[in-house]
């Protein structure tokens, strides 16, 4: 059995390919996506996961159809949010969650810049 389901990934990823500044990649073991190198969503179990805002996660959580990721039942991680529809397609029809993840990914606040090396004095 699959640890995610690949109807989502067929029907996400057909339509994530429209978008030139999409990449494909593994996160977490299981089919990702990237924007300017940042991750903003990836399938897992009977959904998709998905990077928001803190004011979109907690909207997003309203959903019946929505829990914060948790992976192995840990300590919920940051603002990602399954969202798990029964229908493949309905991704599509509430495309803008998509959107708003991908969004805020390139954000200082969704991605902070990495802190650098400090240089050794010698």
């Amino acid at each position: 059995m699959s640890e995610y389901r690949d109807d989502i990934l067929e029907v996400v990823g057909d339509r994530l390919l429209e978008e030139p500044t999409v990449v494909r990649g593994l996160i977490f073991g299981h089919p990702g996506f990237k924007i300017e190198n940042r991750v903003f969503g990836f399938v897992w179990g009977d959904g998709l996961c998905l990077k928001l805002s803190k004011p979109d996660y907690q909207t997003c959580l309203e959903l019946e159809e929505a829990e914060p990721f948790a992976p192995g039942g840990e300590r919920p991680m940051s603002t990602w949010a399954v969202i798990s529809y029964p229908e493949a397609y309905d991704y599509l029809e509430n495309w803008h969650w998509v959107q708003r993840a991908m969004a805020y990914v390139v954000t200082d606040e969704g991605a902070p810049p990495k802190k650098g090396k400090k240089k050794k004095r010698g």
